[in-house]
């Protein structure tokens, strides 16, 4: 989409220009500076509308090389363990949760006995990566696109529910820089108030988009995208039954915004390995990772060991 974008922002003027051009070779004029700053004019507006249209409908970033090596295994296994409730018989394809930084400071420990590292600012309990509204990310980290592990098995789930439902799932919204969350959340509070946005979206700084971890997921052949009309969908029921066979979790449930700090969204989903999603998963019943890991999800409160 940006691309297309940027693309008519050079053409419309350029060709506006051209037709100028001729039209004054046709009336045998050499007069061409009104034409050039009407283009100029012209590319200057479609630039305002292309930044317009890019804050307020979030734009996957083109995927780059991440610096983390860590590879997907598809051996078919089965799980030492499985949900808090009962252990399936249900073979699985392992995925792995993403490598964690060597070195940092131990903080302390959650209510429910997990490790809290603070590792070149970023945050890890029990080696999982958290962003919530208690835990941040530094303005300066930019991993640059979703993780390619994380598009690995995203891909491998998109293509299972194309072969079993002849879904056309997508990555609606991946990675977000901090100056990206910036300017749709100020949207948001621009268009409904700092106290509702914040149910809704997260603060700069304090988004899962911006590790290159979750992602919100659409469908080609569905309207609604990234919005609650999303929930009904077939889509939305398939995603909640099977992320977790990839490494996904529904990371904001229904119901738990207590929990989690957001509103339920059914098309934002995290990868953490199958290791932590079929614990998650819960046979259905999902837990979030603050009630499993005993941590806050609210801008009043400060990390564990600050």
């Amino acid at each position: 989409m940006e691309l297309i974008l940027n693309i008519i922002c050079v053409l419309i003027p350029l060709v506006y220009l051209v037709a100028y051009v001729i039209k004054q070779n046709k009336k045998r004029k050499k007069n061409y500076l009104y034409g050039l700053v009407v283009a100029i004019v012209l590319a200057l507006i479609l630039f305002v509308i292309r930044l317009f249209i890019l804050t307020i409908v979030p734009v996957e970033n083109k995927v780059e090389d991440n610096k983390e090596t860590t590879t997907v295994s598809t051996t078919i296994e089965y799980p030492e363990t499985n949900t808090t409730t009962s252990k399936t018989t249900e073979p699985i394809m392992q995925f792995q949760r993403l490598e964690v930084p060597t070195g940092g400071e131990v903080l302390g420990t959650t209510s429910k006995g997990y490790e809290v590292k603070k590792i070149d600012g970023l945050y890890y309990v029990d080696g999982y990566l958290i962003a919530n509204k208690t835990y941040d990310l530094p303005k300066t980290y930019n991993p640059g696109g979703v993780n390619t592990v994380v598009r690995n098995a995203a891909n491998k789930m998109f293509t299972a529910a194309k072969n079993e439902k002849g879904f056309s799932l997508y990555i609606g919204s991946g990675f977000r820089s901090y100056e990206t969350q910036n300017s749709i959340y100020n949207n948001y509070v621009s268009r409904d108030g700092k106290a509702q946005a914040d149910t809704y979206s997260a603060r700069p700084g304090y988004s899962e988009h911006q590790t290159g971890y979750a992602m919100d997921i659409c469908d080609k052949n569905v309207t609604a995208c990234i919005t609650s009309a999303f929930d009904s969908t077939e889509q939305a029921k398939w995603l909640a039954e099977n992320a977790h066979k990839y490494g996904f979790i529904l990371r904001y449930v229904k119901n738990k915004d207590n929990e989690t700090g957001y509103m339920y969204e059914s098309w934002h989903f995290r990868y953490v390995g199958t290791d932590l999603s079929y614990k998650l998963y819960n046979n259905g019943n999902w837990i979030t990772m603050e009630e499993y890991f005993g941590i806050t999800s609210s801008y009043d409160d400060k990390p564990i060991g600050e």
